[in-house]
């Protein structure tokens, strides 16, 4: 506020000085360069004429191998009309960290950042001023300005064809003290204003990237977890590149880290991603582009941190821009392949295609720039690749949340429908105690027992297990209940029962079967029995012989055999099905039918309670039939 405050003040009192101060920062004085370092070249007096003369205030930088000092020197016309003390602005437009000294008719009067043997170089504002004492220059005259600066040793290009450095750019002006520092301070500030637009943008994507993986990491999906990891990781590559121009005075060993380590993230990200995501198969470009950007990451931090030239720094920074290159030419083949038709997802295969074409451009030294909102295209070409991503996102989770909730409409009509495979309550049967437990699975099954009473005071006992899960599974179950109550009325054995069921089953083209036993329980004790791939009953601990059958469905041509013995006094017999036998415990070990023969004179509650603290699996159905003539009871 305090600085808005001032640029305000300085714009309604002294309006013309300011504008005069922002035009002179846009004037070209003629600028001489030389190579090198001579501190004689600060003097005053000393010629500079032999010096080449910059174009348009643009010189080559010095080239990557040599020791990273130049000189610039300059005429600068100081104002007449300008009143209290003077500073010197100084702009240099190459963007790379640097240090400098300003040296106005001789004198020395700021210098930013250490040179060698001790360098610092620092990330420059978008204007450094320094002030000038007050015996150094006077309104009116003309002053010579100096300036020496030394470079990173790594000042490499992107384009690997012209192979030449970056250019420089310089400007001085020399006006009032307080008007180019509240310039500098405003040209800083429109900076981090000009900023703002991406960084909302990148920040958007990130906190959509932070969700996206939360959910990844909570449905353990390694396809959502890359797609989060591009949405956070990316967006920060974004956010860093136009970041450390902005970062005044930070010290350029540390952000060059800090870049790297982002940029490492990020290209292995891409990887992963691409070769999932694109579901390709091959290992070896996926380990060479891996061991590209391993390689080149090592190669930068080296080159970028060692502030001594030599070959050390030119091998590094030959082996970082060779490996990008050839992490470029992987992943563009990647994506070419994608859009060809194996990959799954063309349209973020094209807009990552961009990226690699952005940069390519880019080191052919025919780089297409455009600029809107600060966003040019490279990291156009990464927004297209993250909105697509996104889409695809929403669509999956649209499709996933449309899938589960039909899962969940049909788990629901599934649950209906199973209530109705077994009896809210049993009938009374004179002669007999009846008792069943059942404890469905938390996957709809198929597990069903009736038990009709007849005219005559006897009982048809029905119990069976549909194959499959879910809402096919009930709605069979329940077409059997349905054909079962219409046959109990016709006092039907057991074999004619399972015929019956047998031959609507096998009619039908749905390919599913079902077990079954049917028993006929007369006042008496006898017990006639019939059993289509059931499990045989138990009576003291053993089963009980009946003659085996196939399942309901199979085949028609099925004719089903009766088996009948008698109960006495005190007997129990237990039907149950298979979710007893095949419970199952964390170490992969079935209940087994010893353990259910062992417990198979217990009460049902306690039978079922057995197998499911033994690991549940399926639907646990036990039916016990006890003969108690003398009580006539029922429970």
């Amino acid at each position: 506020m305090r600085r808005i405050a001032i640029l305000l003040l300085a714009m309604a009192t002294t309006a013309p000085p300011f504008l005069r101060a922002q035009s002179m920062l846009a004037a070209q004085p003629v600028l001489r360069y030389h190579y090198g370092d001579n501190p004689a070249w600060a003097d005053l007096g000393f010629n500079d004429g032999a010096w080449p003369t910059a174009r348009d205030g643009s010189f080559p930088a010095p080239a990557n191998e040599s020791d990273g000092f130049f000189w610039v020197r300059a005429r600068i016309a100081v104002p007449a009309d300008v009143a209290g003390p003077l500073a010197i602005g100084s702009q240099t437009f190459d963007g790379s960290p640097h240090v400098q000294e300003v040296w106005v008719n001789g004198r020395l009067v700021g210098r930013y950042g250490d040179f060698p043997p001790h360098a610092n170089p620092l990330i420059p504002p978008q204007i450094l001023v320094f002030d000038i004492p007050a015996d150094v220059a006077q309104p009116g005259s003309m002053a010579i300005v100096a300036l020496r600066t030394w470079n990173e040793p790594v000042n490499w290009s992107e384009s690997l064809v012209q192979r030449h450095p970056d250019p420089v750019k310089a400007n001085f002006s020399i006006g009032s003290a307080p008007l180019l520092h509240v310039l500098a301070a405003e040209s800083q500030d429109r900076a981090w204003l000009q900023f703002w637009p991406q960084f909302c943008i990148n920040l958007l994507f990130i906190m959509m990237g932070l969700c996206v993986l939360a959910l990844g990491v909570w449905a353990r999906d390694r396809r959502l977890l890359l797609c989060a990891l591009w949405l956070v990781t990316l967006p920060v590559f974004l956010v860093f590149r136009p970041l450390p121009s902005l970062l005044a005075g930070w010290r350029a060993p540390m952000l060059n880290t800090a870049f790297f380590v982002v940029n490492a993230i990020g290209m292995c990200v891409v990887v992963e991603f691409i070769w999932t995501v694109q579901e390709f198969r091959d290992r070896i470009f996926r380990s060479a582009a891996h061991l590209c950007w391993i390689g080149l990451t090592i190669g930068g931090v080296f080159s970028f941190n060692w502030m001594h030239p030599g070959a050390l720094t030119s091998a590094g920074r030959l082996t970082l821009v060779w490996l990008l290159f050839a992490f470029n030419v992987i992943t563009s083949g990647a994506d070419l392949v994608a859009l060809a038709g194996r990959g799954r997802n063309r349209p973020i295969a094209a807009a990552m295609l961009l990226i690699s074409v952005s940069y390519f451009l880019g080191i052919a030294g025919n780089p297409a720039r455009f600029d809107l909102l600060g966003i040019d295209f490279f990291a156009t070409a990464f927004y297209l690749s993250t909105i697509f991503i996104a889409i695809l996102l929403m669509w999956q989770t649209w499709t996933a949340w449309h899938k589960a909730e039909g899962l969940r409409i049909e788990f629901s009509a599934a649950r209906k429908v199973q209530q109705r495979l077994v009896p809210d309550a049993l009938p009374y049967i004179d002669r007999f105690r009846l008792e069943a437990a059942y404890i469905p699975a938390a996957e709809v099954g198929g597990d069903f027992y009736q038990v009709f009473p007849q005219i005559d005071g006897s009982a048809l006992v029905v119990i069976g297990d549909v194959s499959g899960k879910g809402l096919k599974a009930a709605m069979t179950g329940a077409l059997v209940i349905g054909a079962l109550r219409n046959m109990a009325q016709d006092n039907l054995p057991p074999s004619q029962i399972l015929n019956r069921l047998n031959a609507q089953l096998a009619a039908s083209s749905d390919g599913g079967f079902v077990t079954c036993l049917a028993a006929h329980v007369a006042s008496n004790g006898v017990l006639t029995l019939a059993n289509a791939g059931h499990l045989s009953p138990y009576r003291n601990h053993e089963e009980v012989p009946v003659e085996p059958g196939l399942p309901l469905g199979v085949t028609g041509d099925v004719d089903y055999a009766e088996s009948t013995f008698m109960l006495i006094h005190g007997e129990t017999l237990t039907f149950l099905s298979d979710g007893v036998v095949e419970a199952q415990n964390a170490q992969g070990e079935l209940f087994g039918f010893e353990r259910t023969r062992s417990i198979s004179s217990q009460p049902a509650e306690q039978i079922v309670a057995a197998a499911q603290q033994f690991g549940q699996q399926d639907d646990i159905t036990v039916l016990t039939l006890t003969f108690t003539p003398a009580e006539a009871s029922h429970a």
